[in-house]
């Protein structure tokens, strides 16, 4: 006879008897038995309850979700940094910068107060940019109150240590920057690796410099000379033969970047005397005893090694023909009668040579 055993079940009455909420909580048969039979009353409540919360939960369709994460990873953008390490002598100077990978962050627009156009026009009238080494370097030796603001490269920044020392005192901004980005800040690939923006100088008048009597003096006047190469040549003979004035009616062509730079930082040591026009400068120049001297290619004109110095002289400039403005007692000298061209010499070389001459 087989001692196998048939297996005997437990007729099912619907209880749970166990059910597990969390850690260390369980219901008793009789409670589970309750939750049993409410069930189907809880399970119509909890579908109201859900109906009348979906109608007041907005709602998001998959595709403007999809819209909307895009979006927000289009607004952030990812920011790399940057460092890049180089040696100057024993020094090794590191530069960090961070770039973005993403689209730029736009800048804040807005409406500008009342004041501020008026204020833009002003700083642009009163300041200008200056750039090249010897022309900023000098510019920070003679007025350094005048400089507003300073970008170098990093090969020049080993230079500019007493004047960021300056300008750090005096609570003025300077900035370390590429090449690329100084070429797009002054507008020129011929910066020298430092750009200053500076405070314009106020120009004299040619009145108030004649009233102070003066028994020597050597002045230049330009006429009609408006390129800044030479300009900035002129600037620099006169600096170098101790010419203190120059007259122009025209004193925004002397103040420009290239002419300054030209001048190698001799625009510092001459004074613009601003006059209305050329014919009333000279008049006043005469009544002075200012001895007027003008260039030209007649082989007639008085040789300049005939030419009888006076103690005072103007020597007029020009890139175009100012014979008209000779008068009784003015000089007109030739500077080569073995000249074979009808023009004459550049008007800044004319400068050189009528200054060295002067001065033996």
């Amino acid at each position: 006879m087989s001692n196998f055993q048939k297996p005997k079940f437990q007729t099912a009455t619907g209880e749970q008897r166990f059910k597990e909420r969390s850690v260390g909580e369980h219901r008793s048969p009789r409670s589970s038995a309750r939750m049993t039979e409410s069930r189907p009353n809880r399970r119509r409540e909890n579908a109201d309850f859900d109906q009348k919360l979906d109608k007041n939960r907005p709602h998001f369709s998959p595709k403007s979700s999809g819209k909307r994460e895009e979006n927000r990873a289009s607004r952030t953008p990812e920011f790399t940094l940057q460092v890049t390490e180089t040696q100057l002598g024993k020094v090794k100077v590191v530069t960090k910068s961070t770039g973005v990978s993403a689209q730029p962050k736009e800048k804040k627009t807005g409406p500008l107060s009342p004041r501020a156009p008026e204020k833009i026009k002003k700083n642009r009238a009163e300041e200008m940019k200056v750039f090249g080494e010897n022309a900023c370097f000098t510019l920070f030796a003679q007025r350094p109150e005048s400089i507003v603001r300073v970008w170098t490269t990093v090969e020049t920044a080993h230079k500019t240590g007493e004047m960021f020392s300056y300008l750090a005192a005096n609570k003025k901004v300077y900035h370390v920057v590429d090449r690329e980005e100084l070429e797009r800040v002054s507008g020129t690939e011929h910066h020298g690796g430092i750009c200053m923006l500076v405070k314009k100088r106020h120009p004299f008048t040619l009145k108030g410099y004649l009233d102070i009597t003066r028994r020597q003096d050597v002045v230049v006047l330009l006429d009609n000379v408006r390129n800044p190469q030479n300009i900035g040549g002129i600037l620099r003979t006169c600096a170098v033969y101790g010419v203190k004035a120059l007259v122009t009616a025209e004193p925004e062509l002397i103040q420009s970047a290239n002419a300054m730079r030209v001048a190698e930082g001799g625009a510092e040591f001459v004074n613009i005397l601003q006059t209305n026009d050329t014919e009333q400068a000279l008049s006043q120049l005469r009544q002075k005893g200012y001895q007027v001297i003008y260039t030209g290619t007649d082989k007639r004109a008085k040789s300049l090694n005939k030419l009888l110095w006076t103690k005072k002289s103007v020597f007029v400039l020009s890139e175009s023909d100012v014979s008209g403005f000779a008068q009784n007692g003015d000089e007109v000298v030739n500077l080569s009668v073995a000249n074979p061209l009808k023009t004459g010499l550049n008007v800044a070389v004319t400068a050189g040579v009528l200054l060295a001459s002067q001065a033996k």
